[in-house]
């Protein structure tokens, strides 16, 4: 039961809802959230391909916005328009999510009409990595799926507290709510450069237990290297293993990607014929067409 004190369910939506607007495409529709002055927060699987979109503001009207980048990995996109006197959804920090806490999901339809759902987190867990590869700082699955329109919505707390935003991209049984880190940590990346930045090689590599100087290590064996790449200008071989990267271990390919920060060198400790051999490559940005 709620306090006297404290705000009913109807007035937490409402208050939510001043940050949430509609999107209407040709294929899908969806919500999103202001997330920063003129900046909105919305699922990538909704804008794909997109450059515009109609926007569908609180107060009925629509407005045109700008597809500034998205990011298949952690299905978020960022969208800039004339957000005017909109509301920016409130970030401040709360208590950690536990499995059973009530939350609810509010939308926007294409009419101009609020919608909202309510349900449980049904689990929560630490950082980890969506099928597309993308980095999600901690893992909040809902209880069940999410309505149609729902993707891109703010995920909020009974309070209002935003725990982060609704996607359906990623589970056929269970929306996720991608953290607020990990929206701050993409939306910083889509404004800057469109996408985001992941370091590149021009390798393919994969987990193997190898020898380095008479010792059992954990490595990746490089397969195969692209030609003019930076691997393959550094020296890099296939059948080398790489065991360090940065001078840290490097034990799967998840290892590897969070290691590799675009534009610097780094320092990379191979086995080759089991004896160690230290290069420097350069790390570039992925090129687009490429996915390893």
């Amino acid at each position: 039961m709620t306090s006297s004190s404290s705000p009913s369910l109807p007035d937490t939506v409402e208050r939510l809802a001043a940050s949430v607007v509609g999107l209407a495409s040709r294929r899908h529709r969806g919500s999103g959230v202001l997330w920063r002055p003129g900046v909105l927060v919305a699922s990538a699987s909704t804008l794909w391909r997109l450059s515009t979109v109609s926007l569908v503001l609180p107060n009925g009207e629509q407005a045109p916005g700008e597809v500034r980048g998205v990011d298949g990995g952690t299905d978020l996109a960022a969208v800039s328009f004339d957000s005017g006197a909109l509301t920016v959804a409130e970030h401040a920090a709360g208590p950690a999510p536990r499995v059973g806490d009530f939350v609810m999901a509010v939308g926007r339809e294409p009419s101009g009409l609020t919608q909202a759902s309510f349900g449980h987190i049904g689990s929560v867990a630490g950082e980890w990595r969506t099928w597309r590869g993308g980095r999600v700082e901690q893992l909040i699955r809902l209880d069940g799926g999410l309505y149609p329109g729902l993707d891109g919505a703010p995920v909020a707390s009974a309070s209002g507290q935003l725990l982060g935003m609704a996607s359906s991209a990623f589970s056929r049984h269970h929306g996720v709510v991608l953290p607020v880190a990990t929206v701050d940590r993409v939306l910083d990346q889509l404004l800057a450069h469109g996408r985001v930045q992941q370091g590149y090689l021009g390798i393919a590599a994969q987990p193997v237990r190898a020898t380095l100087e008479g010792a059992a290590v954990d490595g990746l064996l490089v397969s195969s290297v692209v030609d003019d790449g930076p691997a393959a200008r550094a020296g890099l071989r296939v059948a080398d293993v790489i065991v360090q990267v940065g001078g840290e271990p490097v034990d799967s390919l998840e290892a590897l990607r969070d290691r590799l920060q675009v534009g610097t060198q780094v320092p990379v400790r191979v086995s080759r014929g089991g004896q160690a051999l230290d290069l420097v490559l350069d790390v570039a940005q992925r090129p687009a067409s490429r996915c390893g």
